[in-house]
């Protein structure tokens, strides 16, 4: 067998065939464009009664009344803070002698004090004995022993 040769020229079309049948159903498509609004509707009951507004900006100030009667006293008000502290007062009276403290301890020696007054004469000594004149003890030869001397 040989090559194949080149493609012939278009046929005319054929009969139309017969009807097939019902396919599958397709995807949903997307939302079309809105349409022009309807006629309006009958007019609904009224409903309930909604809640009050704001109130409205204050009117202008009336005419001044007359003076009433005076009042009642009021209760007693809370009492107030502390006031600063006051200046300073005199000094008091002194107070009653304290009891006798402890012997306290032996202090140190003083210095030595001037020389006192000259006392009175004293009484007569005893007599002393007879013979002795001397203050020293005399030797065999009356004279003061050795050792003995008045300087």
């Amino acid at each position: 067998m040989g090559p194949h040769g080149f493609p012939g020229p278009k046929g005319e079309p054929g009969l139309h065939g017969a009807k097939g049948g019902r396919g599958e159903p397709g995807h949903k498509g997307d939302r079309g464009p809105l349409g022009l609004p309807g006629a309006s509707g009958l007019d609904g009951k009224p409903g309930i009664r909604g809640m009050d507004g704001p109130p409205g900006p204050a009117g202008p100030a009336g005419p001044k009344g007359d003076i009433g009667e005076k009042g009642a006293p009021g209760e007693p008000g809370p009492r107030g803070p502390y006031g600063l502290p006051g200046a300073a007062g005199t000094p008091g009276l002194d107070g009653l002698p304290g009891l006798r403290g402890e012997k306290g301890d032996v202090g140190e020696r003083g210095e030595k004090g001037f020389r006192g007054f000259k006392g009175e004469k004293g009484e007569p000594g005893q007599p002393g004995l007879d013979g002795l004149d001397a203050p020293c003890q005399l030797g065999p030869d009356g004279l003061p022993m050795p050792g003995c001397w008045q300087k």
